[in-house]
């Protein structure tokens, strides 16, 4: 199931929440990102030696308000969420409800009331996942990916192609398949070839 337009027509003030919630989410892999980075360059000073106790705690701030900031995010975006399929099943519901209004009782002739109750019920609670779950997470699915790209290109070239190359993992597993060994040995080289890890 892609992305349906005259379903996301039918209940426009749900783009809203959409959007919210990938915002939410998107906010959320920053502050991961911050976070990692910290976290590097603390390790690197260790390992070079010239991290001081500042760096330590500087790391420790950036860690707790990175992780506030996910918690933060993460019910914004669970609340967005819920917003969304709640005015859908509002606006599905009702559209139904006055469809069978104008229908009177000849409806009957067509459909069973029990497909109708069925429809109104359980086909409107399937739609429930499509627009709190399914449309949020396809959309940040393909921001993520150029977010970690760009951030990755100024850390190492190689690796964010890598990424990129690998980035949709619903057709190729780039641990698995033929093809990702071949896109990390073409685009790595050697570094991939030996087995080692990523510079």
């Amino acid at each position: 199931m892609m992305i349906n337009r005259r379903l996301i027509g039918v209940v426009p003030e749900s783009r809203r929440y959409v959007a919210g919630n990938v915002a939410a989410q998107w906010v959320s892999l920053a502050a991961n990102i911050c976070l990692m980075c910290s976290i590097a360059r603390l390790l690197a000073g260790l390992m070079d030696g010239t991290a001081s106790g500042a760096a330590i705690i500087g790391t420790a701030a950036v860690g707790a308000i990175a992780l506030a900031v996910r918690f933060a995010c993460a019910l914004l975006a669970s609340r967005l969420g819920y917003l969304s399929s709640r005015a859908v099943k509002s606006t599905l519901r009702e559209a139904i409800y006055r469809k069978l209004l104008r229908l009177s009782a000849s409806y009957a002739e067509k459909l069973r009331t029990s497909e109708v109750v069925q429809v109104a019920v359980e086909g409107v609670d399937q739609l429930e996942t499509y627009f709190g779950a399914y449309l949020p997470q396809f959309f940040y699915a393909m921001l993520a990916p150029l977010t970690l790209f760009i951030v990755l290109c100024f850390v190492n070239l190689p690796s964010a192609a890598v990424l990129l190359v690998c980035a949709d993992d619903s057709r190729r597993d780039c641990g698995r398949t033929d093809l990702g060994k071949e896109a990390a040995e073409q685009i790595l080289g050697p570094v991939h070839g030996a087995g080692r890890h990523l510079p």
